[in-house]
């Protein structure tokens, strides 16, 4: 059996990903006991009937032991919920969070009269589902946990939260947090809204919805994401969007144009080798 490395880890905001990760913490065997915390008391009790804890904080207070906290709220609450939880938790304890958008919640925290260790965090994970009774560790597995310290970061905090990630079977990828926005609008937000605008171009033609193919039922998976956990995002991440909107309004055009002059192959192989590319671990 797995010699426990971390006594207690507390989940802040036990969603679907929160949830799905403090399952994954208690089967991983690093960890004594995980904690439940959240504004929502029934979601917290729940997580524990779930299997993604073992316990209810009911206040801020009971989070005092926890030497790992991960805030998962919806993202426009994460700076401020570490924030608030600041002074409450040991000196040494470590806080990251699970957010979508990285450098906005980065500087926000850094900058705050309240230090805290904090580490940046993103799992690349999740489905269309939405809070503690979709949570599901399975759905973490092999998939990529983005890391993003700055110069101020405790790089043994870092080194910490990186354990933790290998230990529910995620991979950790350390990068800055501008390049992580930059990035996740190209391989994550831009999917989402590109999704949206395919099932608004399809509605036009009302019986298209009806017909679709798994690559058409696979965008509407996406497109039915919650539009409160997507506001934000798009909100937070508005230059890095907006810069890769431009670069597929390009793309789509230049397609457009191979289509017209009935040139399509050399483009279409293209995108079949950027696909072959797809889900390579980044260096």
């Amino acid at each position: 059996m797995s010699r426990a490395r971390f006594d207690t880890v507390a989940i802040v905001g036990t969603g679907l990903i929160g949830g799905a990760l403090g399952m994954a913490l208690r089967a991983s065997g690093v960890v004594t006991r995980v904690l439940a915390y959240d504004a929502d008391p029934w979601a917290a009790r729940r997580a524990v009937e779930r299997g993604a804890a073992d316990a209810v904080a009911s206040d801020p207070r009971g989070l005092a032991a926890a030497q790992v906290v991960v805030v998962s709220t919806p993202l426009d609450r994460v700076a401020q919920t570490c924030l608030n939880l600041g002074p409450y938790l040991s000196p040494d304890a470590i806080v990251t969070d699970t957010g979508s958008v990285k450098a906005p919640v980065v500087r926000a925290v850094e900058r705050a009269p309240h230090r805290v260790r904090f580490v940046g965090g993103h799992p690349m994970a999740g489905t269309e589902g939405q809070g503690i009774e979709d949570a599901d560790p399975s759905f973490l597995q092999g998939r990529p946990y983005l890391l993003t310290p700055t110069g101020f970061t405790d790089r043994e905090a870092v080194a910490q939260v990186a354990d933790l990630v290998r230990a529910v079977g995620m991979v950790p990828v350390v990068m800055q947090p501008e390049v992580h926005d930059r990035l996740v609008a190209l391989a994550s937000h831009l999917p989402y809204l590109v999704s949206c605008a395919v099932l608004l171009a399809a509605a036009s033609e009302p019986e298209s919805l009806q017909v679709g193919g798994p690559t058409f039922r696979e965008m509407g998976r996406v497109a039915r994401n919650p539009v409160d956990l997507w506001e934000p995002i798009v909100e937070m991440n508005r230059d890095h969007l907006l810069h890769a909107l431009s670069s597929f309004r390009a793309a789509l055009d230049a397609l457009e144009r191979a289509v017209a002059e009935g040139r399509s192959r050399p483009l279409l192989e293209r995108a079949r080798e950027a696909a072959q590319r797809t889900g390579r671990q980044v260096p």
